[in-house]
């Protein structure tokens, strides 16, 4: 006789025997749908983020009416909010597991998904900047111009076989950050008769493939849900959409950090190593170097970190020595003097005061803002999950891309709660080494932004990003699993529609508008 309290008589012989019967408290959470699958992406994430940012909006646009936003500009906030919360939770049940089984099927669904809105926004703002500007750069977009006039001097030395001496020549003078994305531009150029279209046309291409590698890669660290809500987060997020419109290279240079995290992570958990695995790696972040160089450098060191403090349940020793070889190779031999320098000046200027004296000037400038010079790493820490606050008003012309952005941005401000609450979730558990590659490269590069002039800036977070959207996924599947979570959450978006009032006031008031 057993102990189990829950007994059943044996049936007479020919009878099928059933189950003992299961115990009531077990029984009523069942009954309740306790043990089901929980909505990845609730019904009042969508409401609570949509109804703040119109209130916010609504409050802003009469508070500072003298300086409103342009209804267009207007118009691409609620258009970024509305189809990321509202299409988002619709693509997300569109693709769940219970419709979209296989992962090949969701990885062409989910870049289907990705791609459309991507292409649709690129080819109506390349009409509109040809109609209103006359060409196809649009907003004032800094380097956009550059880069063009780089990719089509590369584009002739491409043409009449003088690549490496043209790039030989002209890195002497332009710094190995810009020379990667000039080539790329050079050589599509050469390929299609100068076609800035097409050029446009491949990053959307670039961007929904990222969202497919992002899938992968969560799918890999967490499980199928997490990894599948990470895809729609990146497919929906409309700063991606923008960056596929110009001639910067954040698009290109978002794919490159994606692919390079996604296959050294592949790389360290693989069961079949072998040495010449890492050598695709170690040349894709060799690449990186000519694209952004602090970049490529936490990149590495990301690898680096990873390898050593991972458990040797991981990665083993044997891998630890090869992989570790030939990263401290690939520096060897890229790190020449250029890059040296370079990467020198960044650890100098942390350590100076280089980024106060930046905030000085942007204080002193021609519609400058005074209260920018009180700004520096103790205020941004804090907030670098969740900056950049969305530009509402319009205090001068020349801040197109921020006010176009208003509600990518805030979208942002939103998300970064369940940012939040991944890292806080990961340091209580202690299961913050089960994530160290991904983790160590997004807290690695925020950090270098804290101490740099570009905290502030939304254009210099985009490499971070993917990997932020994957811990928020994560992150709000911890939250639905809890009431109290919810309810920080409506904490956190009063605090972001305070934000949001507070940091248009901040822009009216330091340049004496309010």
């Amino acid at each position: 006789m057993n102990n189990n309290q829950y007994t059943y008589n044996q049936p007479p012989m020919g009878q099928r025997m059933m189950p003992p019967q299961m115990p009531m408290p077990m029984r009523q959470r069942m009954m309740t749908g306790v043990g089901k699958m929980k909505d990845a992406f609730p019904k009042w994430l969508t409401q609570y983020s949509i109804v703040v940012y119109i209130l916010a909006m609504m409050v802003v646009s009469f508070m500072y009416s003298a300086y409103s936003l342009p209804w267009y500009y207007m118009l691409s906030g609620v258009v970024a909010v509305v189809a990321f919360f509202l299409y988002g939770r619709t693509a997300m049940q569109e693709t769940s597991v219970n419709r979209v089984r296989k992962m090949k099927a969701f990885e062409k669904k989910i870049f289907l998904i990705a791609f459309v809105p991507r292409i649709i926004l690129m080819l109506l703002l390349y009409w509109v900047f040809q109609t209103n500007y006359g060409d196809f750069f649009g907003f004032e977009n800094g380097d956009a111009p550059f880069y063009h006039e780089l990719g089509v001097d590369f584009s002739e030395a491409i043409k009449n076989g003088e690549f490496f001496n043209f790039w030989k020549k002209t890195s002497k003078n332009i710094e190995i950050s810009d020379m990667g994305y000039g080539a790329y531009l050079g050589l599509v150029y050469a390929l299609t008769n100068g076609s800035a279209l097409i050029a446009r046309l491949l990053k959307c291409v670039f961007s929904a493939l990222t969202v497919v590698l992002v899938y992968r890669l969560a799918k890999r660290n967490f499980n199928e849900q997490t990894a599948r809500l990470t895809a729609i987060f990146c497919a929906m997020w409309p700063n991606f959409w923008y960056y596929c419109t110009c001639h910067l290279k954040e698009t290109e240079m978002v794919f490159l950090t994606v692919l390079f995290i996604e296959q050294a992570d592949q790389m360290l958990r693989s069961r079949q190593f072998t040495a010449w695995k890492v050598l695709p790696v170690l040349l894709i972040v060799a690449i990186m170097f000519t694209f952004r160089t602090p970049l490529a450098l936490v990149a590495l060191l990301a690898l680096v970190f990873s390898v050593v403090m991972s458990s040797s349940k991981v990665v083993s020793w044997g891998k630890r020595i090869i992989v570790g070889g030939l990263a401290v190779a690939l520096i060897g031999v890229t790190m020449g003097n250029r890059i040296e320098e370079q990467s020198r000046s960044l650890f100098e200027q942390a350590r100076s005061n280089g980024q106060q004296n930046n905030m000085e000037w942007r204080a002193r400038r021609d519609n400058g803002n005074a209260f920018a010079k009180y700004a520096g790493a103790t205020v941004f820490a804090p907030l670098i999950f969740t900056l950049p606050f969305p530009t509402m008003v319009q205090p001068f012309d020349g801040q197109d891309i921020q006010q176009f952005l208003n509600g990518g941005n805030f979208i942002k401000n939103i998300i970064s709660f369940f940012t939040i609450v991944a890292m806080i979730a990961l340091l209580m558990s202690g299961k913050w080494r089960d994530y160290l590659l991904p983790l160590s490269f997004m807290l690695g590069y925020l950090v270098v932004l804290v101490f740099s002039s570009y905290a502030q800036s939304e254009r210099f977070h985009q490499p971070a990003l993917p990997f932020e959207l994957m811990f928020a996924a994560y992150g709000l599947s911890i939250a639905v699993t809890k009431k109290k979570y919810k309810r920080w959450f409506t904490y956190w978006c009063g605090v972001m529609f305070i934000a949001a009032i507070a940091w248009n006031w901040f822009k009216l008031a330091g340049r004496g508008l309010s």
